[in-house]
């Protein structure tokens, strides 16, 4: 049977949640294909919730919140590649010897280059290169799936993987999650004003974010609201006990978690093109 499929490859549990919920489970509703790849089990993450899990557990905890979250998007599949963690730019665990961060790029590029023969997506979905904020594993993420979307379609590239009738793959386009710059700052404001306690960002977080004129999407996902907060609310040790979204205005709520962001990476944006709101505008299933 004919059908439309969509590769996500992210970095941590709760990567699908919070940027790019929406998206996914609008193309699970619209009756495409939805894989899920995570490569580690974010081992150096907050634990948000008093008693939801120690440091030494946190990982096994939270492979636990990601199949709640997975099964909230109604997702077709998901693989976690068992990296670990390496934390933000200069933490003790960039050094460890698991660390995402110091796998060896063939290597991570194969694994995707795989999945890619694999599941045939017509449309892959990661972080933009800068990876929302600077961290190292949404920046590598970033790197190895943009990789494997060029060498997937090239006979000479894994060329070992060519057996048992599986064959190099062209998939046909390629989407980075991104924020324009300011967002924090726009959403602390936003809740403030709204009466909710919620910190103003550093001005390093003020600086996060992708410049307005890089960005080709911003998605209208409101009418898939409850959706992506039942995904997020899953991630129960990211999500602090105050968390600000249930207790706001529908309207504001809608605002902060209903828009996503966009940057069509492959093929490039002509000049004068624009992108449709649809990643899969004009791709026939196969």
């Amino acid at each position: 049977m004919p059908e439309l499929r969509l590769l996500a490859c992210f970095a941590h549990p709760d990567d699908e949640a919070f940027p790019v919920g929406g998206v996914l489970a609008q193309n699970v509703e619209e009756g495409r294909r939805v894989r899920l790849i995570t490569t580690t089990l974010g081992e150096e993450g907050d634990i948000r919730q008093e008693g939801a899990a120690t440091k030494e557990s946190l990982g096994e905890v939270r492979r636990i919140e990601l199949s709640c979250a997975v099964k909230a998007l109604r997702l077709d599949s998901n693989a976690i590649y068992e990296y670990r963690d390496s934390g933000m730019a200069g933490w003790e665990a960039n050094n460890h010897p698991k660390a995402f961060i110091k796998a060896p790029e063939n290597e991570v590029v194969g694994r995707l280059v795989r999945e890619i023969r694999e599941y045939k997506p017509q449309v892959i979905l990661t972080f933009e290169p800068g990876g929302l904020y600077g961290h190292p594993d949404h920046i590598a993420i970033s790197k190895h799936t943009t990789t494997a979307f060029d060498l997937a379609s090239d006979p000479k590239a894994y060329a070992d993987q060519l057996t048992n009738g599986l064959k190099p793959y062209a998939p046909q386009r390629l989407f980075y999650s991104a924020r324009p710059k300011g967002f924090r700052l726009e959403w602390a404001t936003k809740l403030r004003n709204a009466g909710i306690d919620f910190p103003m960002p550093s001005q390093e977080q003020i600086e996060h974010g992708n410049p307005a004129e890089e960005i080709h999407l911003e998605l209208d996902v409101s009418h898939q609201l409850e959706t992506k907060m039942a995904c997020i609310i899953c991630h129960r040790t990211q999500v602090a006990p105050d968390w600000p979204y249930h207790r706001v205005p529908r309207e504001l709520a809608a605002w902060v978690l209903g828009r996503e962001f966009y940057i069509r990476a492959r093929p490039d944006v002509a000049n004068s093109e624009t992108v449709p709101d649809d990643f899969f505008d004009g791709i026939a299933p196969s």
